[in-house]
């Protein structure tokens, strides 16, 4: 079991860290927050609030998810190496994706007017709950085997590392880091999440 959490763990974070640094997580309040002349500290402050939004969601579902793996667990003996091999599964669909470019495009969000701040902050908040991390949703599955202390674990080492991490590259943006070639690794988060989850898949397998 302990090396079991060990991986769920090192791939939590892991994922949780590549999902915090794709600018598509917090370019958006970045882009609004410079036509609309938001000081550093109020983009900051709603980067954190998106992030804790797009957690949410996503510890919602997994919870629901590790509650399955729990009850299955129970009734099927051997539904850990079920679950392991969903994760081996859905690892190979995010590197099919890759291979085949249907990954997502970078895109800045314009503000043609000056709209309401309530309207604009709902709208970013609505879009980051509506947008769960799905390869951490999946390693919930797998927590859900490993009992409930192990879920938790996961869900907030998924949620400190996302909005911290969000917040953080969000604030280096706005310093000028943004002239590092995002795209590029935009393209690539696929291919590592993908191998992420392969890899804590197998490990599941492997290891009792």
């Amino acid at each position: 079991m302990f090396h079991n959490s060990l991986q769920l763990f090192l791939s939590v974070l892991s994922i949780s860290i590549l999902h915090a640094i794709l600018p598509n997580h917090w370019l958006p309040v970045v882009a609004i927050s410079r036509q609309l002349g938001w000081t550093a500290r109020k983009t900051v402050g709603i980067t954190m609030l998106a992030a804790l939004a797009h957690s949410l969601s996503t510890v919602i579902i997994g919870i629901l998810l590790a509650l399955g793996g729990m009850t299955l667990s129970g009734i099927l003996p051997y539904f850990r190496f079920i679950a392991a091999g969903i994760l081996v599964i859905l690892g190979l669909l995010f590197v099919w994706r890759h291979q085949h470019h249907m990954h997502f495009h970078l895109r800045e969000l314009k503000v043609e007017s000056h709209p309401k701040m309530g309207y604009i902050l709902g709208t970013l908040l609505l879009a980051m709950f509506l947008s769960p991390c799905l390869e951490v949703g999946a390693l919930f599955l797998v927590a859900g085997t490993e009992g409930m202390q192990t879920t938790l674990i996961v869900a907030a080492v998924y949620t400190i590392t996302s909005a911290l991490g969000m917040t953080l590259f969000a604030w280096l943006a706005l310093q000028g880091l943004k002239r590092f070639d995002w795209h590029k690794l935009e393209h690539s988060s696929g291919l590592i999440s993908g191998i992420i989850l392969i890899a804590t898949g197998v490990m599941f397998l492997i290891f009792k």
